[in-house]
């Protein structure tokens, strides 16, 4: 039998000792606890909840600190902001005021009896301020206000004393300290010749003005005038010889034409031209327009001036040549854009009629569509187009005119002479002997301008007279129309080219073609005379000949359709058939109204 051994005896095992803690910080043991898997005991669940509730509070701390951030620099920037526009608006008066040119008229002294009858002191400033603000609206031209040295714009002011720091108070003192302050003062007073006014001009000594009748209105002007000759001295001069001044208003331009200022000088000669221009001495016109042309070639006014007087001596070849750069130049800060532009407008509308380009002459229109004070210059350049397309539908050709006064009397005449041209298209009739005697009558009332008229008067000569002569040509006046364009200059273009149509209605082809020949001389670049050539030279059945002055011509003004009319009879007369229908359609492009033509080629159509 097996013996049984006894197992060995069970030794107890000793408790497994718990691990310590890697940190002392009471936040990581509870964190220990927590991701044991054991139940965590209250004192860690405290630790953990009660640290949540602190991050809790430190989150929303942080939020409130980053609005406040966001707000301090709100803050701080509108700061920024407000004191970078004090600082912008400080510099804006700053410069305003060292820029301001003012006229300051302080109230006058006057007599305590005057003064009881509402004839103030300040009353008779304004008075004064009137009449300088009524010159100042009379003188306008292309050159603009800040262009002169004392310009005042529309900053005329009456000085109205008052006390205490008030914003108004603390620009005038920085528009005295720094800008440019014309002030006036003066008194009026009671002597033993009658009514006296003196008024002075800063630091200027007094002027005094008396009137023995007491004519309170009239001392204010005669005051006015003298202010504005001591402080606006060229405005002060177009301002005179516009109202019937004219030995005074030159006199101060000829002051000025020796100013050290260039700009003044420039503008004093084209002021002693423009007043030339009015009395008929068209060669000194342009000798001055010359003149402010050496110290400034571009200047607008000079440049065309000098085309206006040089069209009105027939010389039309220099007159085109002045006018069409002129076109192109530049409007500067020195000229008033409107004006500056309506002037550019115009001489684009003489151009047009220079070199017969109907195209030019629309845009002429247009331009000077948007110049509103020029809407008779917008229907003279419609005209103008109509002329060079033989279209006459009804159109007043109106001018703007040269001397406002006398606005109706340049009406009668612009348009007597559109109804003129347009009987002259339709051949000779009563009706035109009509429109000349018109004519002449309104040319008459223009010339008898007490003002501008001899202006009129070499208008007559090298623009008027030519028209009448043709107008008789048409009606067969030919003994008349000689008589009268005799008594032209040999140097205008036109008259040239009107003595030669003259003769040639007399059955002087040979005569006729000598003055053709002297008129493309005067005129190379012009298309008219080389036409005029060419149909004598067709007449006269010399079709070889006739070509290449029809062609030059068409080539100088290619919108233009009498060149190609008349090259079409040529080809036409030569049996060339489909050649001339051809430049007969190519004409009736550009004048698709013009009864000969039309005529021409309908019966080149139908012929056999």
């Amino acid at each position: 039998m097996a013996t049984k051994v006894a197992p060995p005896p069970k030794v107890p095992r000793k408790p497994r000792r718990e691990a310590l803690p890697d940190s002392p910080d009471p936040i990581g043991i509870a964190m220990v606890a927590a991701v044991s898997g054991k139940p965590i005991p209250d004192v860690a669940k405290r630790v953990l909840e009660e640290q949540a509730e602190l991050i809790h509070a430190q989150v929303a701390e942080l939020r409130l600190k980053h609005v406040g951030d966001i707000v301090r620099a709100v803050l701080w920037a509108f700061l920024a902001v407000g004191a970078l526009a004090i600082v912008i608006l400080l510099g804006a008066l700053v410069y305003h005021a060292a820029r301001s040119d003012s006229l300051i008229v302080e109230s006058f002294r006057v007599p305590p009896a005057m003064e009881s009858q509402g004839m103030s002191g300040e009353v008779v400033a304004k008075e004064v301020l009137d009449k300088i603000a009524a010159f100042d609206q009379s003188t306008q031209s292309a050159r603009s206000a800040s262009s002169y040295d004392n310009n005042w714009g529309d900053d005329l002011k009456i000085d109205i004393p008052n006390t205490g720091a008030t914003a108004d108070q603390v620009w005038k003192l920085l528009r005295g300290w720094l800008g440019k302050e014309t002030r006036i003062s003066g008194e009026v007073i009671q002597t033993s010749d009658g009514l006296a006014l003196t008024t002075r001009v800063g630091s200027m000594p007094g002027q005094r003005f008396v009137s023995r009748t007491s004519d309170l209105d009239s001392l204010v002007s005669q005051g006015a005038v003298a202010i504005y000759e001591k402080t606006q001295p060229y405005r002060s001069a177009l301002y005179l010889l516009r109202n019937g001044r004219a030995a005074e208003g030159r006199a101060l331009l000829q002051k000025l034409s020796a100013d050290a200022s260039p700009r003044e000088r420039k503008w004093a000669f084209v002021g002693l031209a423009w007043d030339a221009r009015n009395a008929g001495h068209m060669h000194y016109a342009s000798q001055l327009y010359r003149r402010a042309m050496a110290i400034d070639p571009k200047m607008l006014n000079a440049v065309d001036g000098l085309a206006i007087a040089e069209f009105a001596l027939g010389h039309e070849q220099l007159a085109a040549d002045v006018a069409a750069p002129f076109l192109k130049l530049p409007i500067g800060s020195e000229y008033d854009p409107t004006n500056a532009k309506a002037l550019q407008c115009n001489a684009e509308q003489s151009l047009a009629l220079w070199i017969r380009d109907p195209l030019l002459a629309d845009a002429a229109a247009d331009c000077l569509d948007a110049a509103p004070d020029y809407s008779g210059s917008a229907s003279s350049a419609r005209a103008t187009a109509q002329i060079a397309r033989h279209d006459w539908q009804p159109l007043a050709a109106y001018r703007e005119p040269v001397n406002p006064a006398n606005e109706e009397v340049e009406r009668a005449e612009s348009e007597a002479e559109a109804r003129l041209y347009g009987q002259m298209e339709r051949g000779p009739s009563p009706a035109l002997a009509q429109a000349l005697q018109d004519f002449r009558g309104a040319v008459a009332a223009e010339i008898a301008d007490p003002i501008f008229g001899l202006g009129y008067q070499q208008s007559e000569l090298t623009d008027y007279w030519p028209l009448e002569a043709q107008a008789l040509v048409e009606l067969g006046r030919t003994d008349e129309a000689a008589a009268l364009i005799a008594k032209t200059p040999l140097d205008c273009y036109n008259c040239v080219r009107t003595r030669g149509m003259v003769v040639e209605a007399q059955r002087n082809a040979a005569e006729a073609q000598r003055w053709f020949v002297e008129a493309v001389r005067q005129g190379p670049r012009l298309p008219v005379a080389y036409v005029d050539w060419g149909r004598l030279l067709i007449r006269a059945r010399h079709f070889d000949a006739a070509i290449p002055k029809l062609a030059l011509a068409a080539q100088l003004s290619p919108n233009w359709a009498d060149p190609l009319k008349y090259w079409g009879d040529v080809l036409a007369a030569e049996g060339k058939r489909s050649d001339a229908l051809a430049k007969y359609g190519a004409a009736l492009k550009l004048a698709p109204d013009w009864e000969e033509l039309k005529q021409a080629r309908a019966r080149l159509r139908h012929a056999a």
